[in-house]
């Protein structure tokens, strides 16, 4: 994830790398981590949704997106300590785009929603290379 894309905008390359990133959290590998499911999406989603709800009283919320990706790595572990799916991979990408949103007062909702954007075209790939 590029913070350009959370600064200025999104635009065709952004799109372009949402399209490969949903595509990859969609599939498993063969001997290493299944795909992501859409009910482990969904439950970050839905928190970006509910800040997004009132910005204006909940962007105070967005700090602790981050401990709710750590604990979303942490509960995907199995008895060996691996993840089970691609979740930390997701939660890599997702903390670069959290951490471009400038704190800011000027530019921290314009760069939220960017972010909420981003978000949900990964989502939609998500879905469309057969995540469930």
């Amino acid at each position: 994830m590029d913070e350009k894309w959370i600064h200025n905008g999104i635009t065709e390359d952004a799109i372009e790398w949402a399209k490969k990133f949903g595509e990859e959290l969609a599939h498993s590998v063969d001997r290493g981590p299944k795909a992501l499911t859409t009910s482990q999406l969904r439950k970050f989603f839905g928190e970006l949704r509910r800040i997004d709800t009132d910005l204006n009283r909940k962007i105070g919320d967005l700090p602790m997106l981050q401990p709710m990706l750590a604990y979303a790595v942490g509960r995907d572990k199995n008895e060996r300590g691996e993840n089970k799916t691609k979740i930390k991979i997701f939660e890599l990408e997702i903390s670069k785009g959290l951490r471009a949103i400038r704190s800011d007062k000027e530019y921290q909702k314009a760069d939220f929603k960017n972010f909420v954007k981003l978000f949900e075209a990964i989502v939609a790939y998500h879905k469309y290379y057969g995540g469930k």
